[in-house]
């Protein structure tokens, strides 16, 4: 149990930490046009120039909310407000100039873009740094969930599971049931702001769904009355926040959900891609493929490539191709022996990246995915496509419900949702919440964002694959946290509903 205000994160300090990259990117693009690096006659024109380019900035920094955490907890609306100061500084910048010097418009120009981008790259940079520290379980916000049912429990376990989202969950209000385990939890809303006191709670999350009115109405009046941070979150599973309206009828908050309808041209458009892409990768890569042929068939004997069931479209199983990458027969044979280490947590899946059975070889291609290049075969003959929900095996299915099954309904894919923005993460939960999210809101939009999140994610994979592990790791950026700069193009990915998470299977083969 938490209970001193020294557990409270230092919003403060990530502020100061954010202001100082924001000034390093003005003062890199407008410094750069005032001229300050050359000598001059009219150096403090030039001072005056740039001052003026630098202050615009941060005033319309701090104007548009880009300090505040729910402005800038969606990337992509941060990412237009960024752009929007960029031309307000570079406005600014044109008058100083025209009064004072003469008026560059080609360097104005080229220095609003510096600006934005450094912007950009520095934000991004703070959002990888804040992530990481946020997985060590620093800087989380530390929050009372009120609610009453099944919903608070479903809300508990995605918080809890991906700390990335920067919530810590420090006790429940559950009218129906006191929670078991070590967590502080109690009955009774008007417990609210004694709660957050005592547990160093700052905010409050009420789920809504089977409270009663009185509850809610109350839980919303205590949060405002003692000064909490109050969010709601409706309960509503697998719809994308860009489905959601806002419909208020005489001032009172109500929400339009837009239906998913897919037309068929969008699914031909996604097949003529798969045809395109997998005929042109094929092609690319095909002296990859023949290098890794060969230095499977030198270094080990048997075949080249791995063939394995999987489950794809309509729940029909088809055969997967993989370069080989573990010694020959010890994939299923050889499951039981193997010491009980899986890295995947609460569900079916197993991944082992220290599992003895991969080969001096497969240690090099699998975090290259150079032996997921097959699949490309997978794709043109059209039982997988280029972006979709992994194929299962056959043996996890079997622990999927019928909900999670639904993932069924579109081919599966070489990347997807949750490969490229949540494959780090252990939890099964994160899995399904990702998998259905894609399914339940696919669009070709939906898919461009996982494209631009796969090649950042592929990238820090191979870094951090192939680097030696050192004895102590620092807590600082990883480089395998690079995919969440990629979120400015990833409005389509802000849903953040969670699923029902299955019980605990045994664990299978390794994916």
């Amino acid at each position: 149990m938490l209970s001193s205000s020294a557990e409270i994160p230092n919003h403060s300090a990530l502020r100061v930490r954010l202001v100082v990259f924001d000034l390093l990117a003005a003062t890199l693009g407008w410094v750069r046009l005032g001229g300050l690096v050359e000598s001059s006659a009219g150096f403090p024109r030039q001072l005056a120039c740039a001052a003026a380019g630098v202050l615009a900035s941060m005033v319309s920094l701090s104007a548009l909310g880009l300090y505040r955490s729910r402005t800038c907890a969606k990337w992509s609306r941060e990412v237009l407000r960024v752009l929007i100061t960029a031309l307000i500084a570079g406005l600014c910048f044109s008058a100083a100039e025209w009064s004072l010097l003469r008026l560059r418009p080609k360097e104005i120009a080229l220095s609003t873009a510096i600006f934005a981008v450094s912007c950009l790259a520095m934000r991004g940079y703070f959002r990888l740094w804040l992530n990481t520290q946020r997985r060590n379980g620093r800087y989380l916000r530390n929050v009372v969930v009120v609610g009453d049912g099944d919903s608070v429990a479903e809300l508990h376990k995605m918080l809890s599971s991906e700390p990335e989202l920067g919530y810590r969950v420090t006790a429940i209000i559950n009218p129906s049931a006191a929670q078991n385990g070590n967590i502080v939890s109690s009955t009774n809303v008007a417990d609210l702001a004694s709660l957050a006191k005592e547990t160093g709670a700052n905010g409050a999350v009420v789920v809504p769904t089977g409270m009663t009115h009185k509850d809610l109405q109350w839980s919303v009046a205590l949060a405002a009355q003692h000064g909490l941070h109050l969010q709601l979150w409706p309960g509503i599973l697998g719809v994308a926040s860009v489905r959601l309206r806002e419909l208020p009828l005489l001032g009172e908050p109500f929400y339009y959900v837009e239906p998913h309808v897919v037309s068929p041209w969008q699914l031909s458009v996604k097949r003529a891609i798969d045809v395109t892409g997998s005929a042109v990768g094929l092609v690319v890569f095909s002296p990859v493929l023949v290098l890794a042929a060969i230095a499977i068939k030198l270094a080990h004997d048997g075949p080249v490539l791995h063939r394995q069931q999987r489950v794809g479209l309509h729940h029909a199983e088809f055969t997967l191709y993989k370069l080989r990458t573990m010694a020959v027969g010890s994939r299923e044979p050889q499951l039981d022996e193997l010491p009980p280490i899986n890295e995947r947590t609460d569900g079916p899946l197993y991944k082992n990246a220290k599992d003895p059975r991969i080969t001096r070889v497969g240690r090099l291609l699998r975090p290259l995915s150079l032996d997921e290049l097959p699949q490309l075969w997978n794709v043109l003959n059209g039982t997988m496509s280029l972006i979709g929900p992994r194929p299962a095996l056959p043996q996890e299915v079997l622990h999927f419900d019928d909900e999670l099954k639904l993932r069924h309904t579109m081919r599966p894919g070489i990347t997807g949702l949750w490969q490229s923005r949540a494959r780090e993460n252990p939890s099964f939960h994160a899995y399904r919440r990702f998998d259905l999210q894609y399914v339940n809101n696919w669009s070709l939009r939906l898919d461009l964002t996982v494209a631009m999140l796969t090649v950042p994610a592929v990238v820090t994979q191979a870094v951090h694959g192939l680097r030696p592990a050192p004895a102590t790791r620092r807590s600082s950026p990883e480089l395998r946290d690079l995919p969440d700069i990629a979120e400015s193009f990833a409005s389509a990915l802000e849903v953040g509903v969670p699923h029902r998470a299955l019980d605990p299977a045994s664990r299978t083969t390794p994916v």
